[in-house]
């Protein structure tokens, strides 16, 4: 589907440096910023006026693909259009006591599902911070508590899961 859809944007004569998939990401990540003006990147700072800065609009007639941002792990921040349909999910760190890299898996699918179903195409999460304040209010988010081993071992299927639902 991703070699279709770069097959389109050259036959459209859209296609630009930092598209070649032969490249690795990194490469095609310095490529695109070498092309980029100084207003477009601060056009990803700013966001689109949408009211949220998550949204930033595409740019170079879709060349670069619009960005949708939404919080997470917590939840889907709905506009009121979607106002009581978001899953209150379990908190990073109640799925961390778990271990369970399956289960740690299948939350970011359900996840990613819901974001995507939704319009989003970035979830901002999971959240990873080890637990060094107590007194932090957002502790509870985080995958790792106390222990960076738990973080590092659960991360990588959350992420995966969330990834594998585009």
């Amino acid at each position: 589907m991703r070699v279709l859809a770069a097959f389109c944007l050259v036959a459209l004569g859209l296609a630009q440096p930092w598209m070649d998939l032969r490249d690795d990401p990194s490469t095609r990540a310095a490529k695109l910023l070498a092309n980029l003006t100084l207003d477009e990147k601060l056009h990803f700072f700013h966001g689109s006026g949408s009211g949220y800065v998550g949204n930033v609009e595409a740019q170079r007639d879709g060349a670069i693909p619009a960005l949708t941002l939404n919080d997470g792990p917590q939840g889907f921040r709905a506009p009121r259009s979607l106002a009581g349909t978001s899953t209150a999910w379990p908190s990073g760190l109640t799925m961390a006591a778990s271990w369970d890299t399956s289960l740690m898996k299948e939350w970011g699918v359900g996840m990613g599902k819901e974001f995507y179903a939704k319009g989003s195409n970035v979830q901002l999460g999971p959240g990873l911070c080890l637990a060094r304040v107590p007194r932090n209010g957002r502790n509870f988010e985080y995958l790792s508590g106390e222990d960076p081993y738990l973080g590092y071992a659960l991360v990588k299927p959350v992420v995966s899961g969330i990834q594998s639902e585009r």
